[in-house]
């Protein structure tokens, strides 16, 4: 942890959008708290639904404040666990509420509740010890699975830590000489093709669609706005680390895949999307 905490220190100054992170954050916990809402209802285990809340919230506060950080992990964490409290207690409500519609059916009582109503009536019925008890044990388990989300979470960025020295968007190594200005690029040629093509990222930056993908066996181009902008073709055995690039209106695109990062697209240097290969 102490490392982790080291490398977010070291992390580059990117500006990181803390209150865009946090909406982003809240938008994508909501999901997790409706899939507690939903599992309740039909009577599954909905707790499990409190790791799923966190891993979004998270990924959320990420593509919304353009950083991960240990700070967005936490903020992050807390708005799951808020969400997931509040979705609780929704669900306990509803119980008083059909509870109390319930009783008015059979005859034992002669009103209800509105829905409102039972949310006031909830501390009444937590007094009692056996409806508590259960009620307490699902939001009990709830918050564990989603301790385990930003827990496993924190645990992949150490991991990541240890293996490519830092939590920072890694830089792309360019290897030659890229301080002047350059001329753009031309297209090689349209990026359509009767071959098999897989996308293996894809992105918008700059104004620009990017796409880095596979063509059959034989390469893996570099495709801006529907033209094909570079190529690299396949090692026959092992695919070692490598980087193609353009230039288009001032900037430089990059796509490859390198060591730590894995398959990715950059701009001006930076990665700007990312996935490892498995």
């Amino acid at each position: 942890m102490e490392e982790l905490i080291s490398e977010e220190k070291k992390a580059r100054n990117s500006g990181e959008r803390v209150a865009a992170g946090i909406a982003g954050a809240f938008l994508f916990s909501l999901a997790g708290g409706v899939a507690f809402f939903v599992l309740y209802q039909v009577g599954i285990i909905a707790s499990m639904s409190g790791f799923l809340g966190v891993i979004l919230a998270i990924k959320g506060y990420k593509l919304f404040a353009k950083k991960e950080s240990v700070k967005g992990i936490v903020i992050s964490s807390v708005i799951a666990f808020l969400v997931l409290l509040a979705a609780w207690y929704i669900c306990i409500s509803k119980d008083v509420y059909d509870a109390y519609q319930l009783w008015h059916q059979e005859g034992e009582i002669d009103f209800t509740l509105t829905f409102f109503q039972s949310m006031a009536a909830v501390p009444e019925f937590m007094k009692i010890g056996e409806v508590a008890s259960g009620w307490l044990r699902d939001l009990a388990l709830g918050l564990l699975f989603a301790l385990m989300g930003s827990g496993y979470t924190v645990f992949t960025m150490i991991k990541r830590v240890k293996t490519t020295g830092t939590t920072s968007v890694p830089v792309i190594p360019v290897g030659d000489d890229d301080t002047g200005v350059h001329e753009d690029t031309a297209p090689i040629r349209s990026a359509y093709t009767d071959e098999k093509v897989k996308e293996l990222l894809k992105t918008n930056a700059q104004g620009h669609e990017i796409v880095f993908r596979r063509v059959g066996k034989r390469s893996e181009e570099l495709v801006i706005d529907g033209s094909v902008y570079a190529e690299h073709e396949l090692e026959k055995v092992v695919q070692l680390p490598y980087s193609m690039h353009a230039y288009l209106d001032g900037h430089r695109y990059d796509a490859g895949c390198g060591r730590g990062v894995g398959n990715f697209i950059g701009v001006d240097r930076q990665v700007v999307a990312k996935k490892f290969r498995w």
